[in-house]
């Protein structure tokens, strides 16, 4: 299952405190893994890419505020369920690849992080196309229309959206569209600036840097009030400063409390793009499973493989709190743990639709999935290009489309 990592080195972040993990440290050498010790302020630097960790030892909103910064592939140990919690269940569902229960079954643990490490080689493989901000329906097509305005335009621009939406993706595609894109995007984030992001003269290095290409900054909230009005003044003498600012909701929540100032607001939100959640354009979601089942099915060597009827119903069922990232975690997980020839349910944490005794099961019944599969697969292959897509089902423009919104793809 794992031919394309097997011949990869076994590197392994542990992420101190481990606790009562400690004693499977040794154990894990002995089975041929390189050990490296890590606090959750060193993890940005880190140059592994799976992460061990104690879920008990770990406060989760620091946890997660790094994670979202490095995109490791996590195994987490745990001793007891621990409490219900928007966090955990963000943690759970986004970041991490498995959680065992302690005592664990070293065999099982040595198992699981050698998926992982399969599991971590997905998320490092690069597309060879363009990337994208992939979708067929209004709001997807919406977004790369106002991508492509905003991109020729320079000055503060606010990405707004709800976690795993794909605000950094955004921010990527335009910086892409510069005329800095041969250079490097600057990412900053705010919390991580121990003097805070101007010194007490009100200059910034960092900011400096957008002379020569864009800079993005999060935890914008977290800037003292003299840096917010120092901010506020560089960007009235630098109107043409290519400052991207990511923001979910609690931009907003900060204005209301008081903690932000209305002024700085204005001008950082004059122009804004919104990346939507899932759940608003629900007939992107095939396509986009069918694009990473491809991408990351490459990536370990895998024929391609599609997916079951019943994990079709269950991704249309799952509300997808994580939107698009949660997606990709679930398929990456699928694509390393799955034994079968299609993807089911059950391969990607989802439970399916419970049927029941009065379901049909007509012949109309598989003509329609079908005709869901088969444009799934089209829509997966020809992304941009509707056109080829009708015509390798042999059906005209109209009919293709009258198809996409009869199966709510568009």
């Amino acid at each position: 299952m794992l031919e394309a990592v097997s011949g990869t080195s076994r590197q392994l972040l542990v992420l101190e405190p481990i606790g009562a993990c400690e004693a499977l440290l040794p154990l894990l050498q002995d089975a041929g893994w390189s050990l490296r010790r890590c606090t959750t302020e060193t993890l940005v630097t880190a140059t592994s890419h799976v992460l061990l960790l104690d879920l008990h030892e770990q406060p989760l909103p620091s946890l997660l505020a790094h994670l979202r910064r490095t995109g490791l592939c996590c195994v987490a140990l745990a001793a007891s369920q621990p409490a219900a919690s928007s966090e955990l269940d963000e943690l759970a569902h986004e970041w991490l690849f498995a959680v065992l229960s302690l005592p664990v079954d070293v065999p099982g643990l040595l198992e699981t992080l050698q998926q992982a490490q399969a599991g971590a080689r997905l998320l490092r493989s690069k597309s060879k196309k363009p990337r994208q901000f992939l979708g067929n329906s209004g709001q997807a097509r919406s977004l790369r229309k106002q991508l492509d305005e905003q991109g020729r335009r320079d000055g503060p621009l606010l990405i707004r959206g709800p976690r795993g939406s794909g605000k950094h993706l955004l921010a990527q595609l335009l910086h892409e569209r510069t005329a800095s894109a041969q250079r490097r995007m600057l990412q900053v984030d705010v919390t991580q600036l121990p003097g805070g992001l101007f010194d007490q003269a009100g200059h910034s290095a960092t900011l400096a840097a957008a002379a020569s290409t864009t800079i993005l900054l999060e935890g914008i909230t977290t800037l003292s009030s003299a840096d917010q009005q120092h901010l506020l003044h560089h960007l009235q003498g630098h109107p043409g400063l290519r400052l991207l600012v990511i923001s979910g909701d609690e931009l907003e929540a900060a204005l209301q409390t008081k903690h932000f100032r209305e002024d700085l607001y204005r001008l950082l939100s004059a122009r804004q793009l919104h990346t939507p959640a899932l759940s608003e354009h629900p007939g992107d979601l095939l396509m986009l499973a069918e694009h990473f089942a491809r991408r990351h099915g490459v990536a370990i060597g895998r024929h391609h493989r599609r997916f079951s009827e019943e994990a079709i119903e269950a991704m249309m069922a799952h509300a997808w709190p994580g939107n698009v990232r949660e997606l990709r975690n679930r398929l990456l997980r699928a694509l390393v743990l799955s034994q079968g020839r299609q993807i089911l349910a059950t391969d990607l944490g989802l439970e399916a639709p419970q049927a029941t005794d009065d379901d049909p099961v007509t012949l109309e019944d598989y003509i329609l999935r079908a005709e869901r599969q088969a444009l799934n697969d089209v829509l997966g292959r020809y992304t941009h290009n509707m056109s080829q897509a009708a015509r390798t089902l042999g059906v005209s423009r109209p009919t293709f489309y009258r198809l996409l919104h009869k199966h709510r793809l568009r």
